[in-house]
């Protein structure tokens, strides 16, 4: 980072480039996005302690039902394309008179 000196930043100011002018500015906005992240973790916390019998069971539920989703989808495109291969097959034959 180069150095910031009162010429360089009145400078910035006067061509938009706010680069050298922008940095107390940028640091408060970085302090705050800090500290909402640690709050969150925080909250994920107290959510863990207050709730997480029940979220372990809500999230078995969930990722049970969303593997017997995806089977039942594999277990579709397969009869589907077992269902392709027998109707080409039977059209390939000859017909009986």
């Amino acid at each position: 980072m180069e150095k910031c000196d009162s010429d360089q930043c009145s400078t910035a100011k006067s061509e938009n480039t706010g680069e050298c002018c922008d940095m107390p500015e940028k640091l408060l906005a970085l302090a705050d996005e800090a500290w909402f992240e640690v709050l969150k973790e925080k909250m994920k916390a107290e959510i863990s302690t207050t709730c997480g019998d029940r979220l372990d069971k809500l999230a078995k539920l969930v990722t049970e039902t969303n593997q017997d989703k995806w089977m039942h989808t594999i277990q579709g495109k397969v009869k589907c394309e077992e269902y392709k291969e027998n109707l080409k097959a039977m059209f390939a034959g000859k017909c009986d008179k």
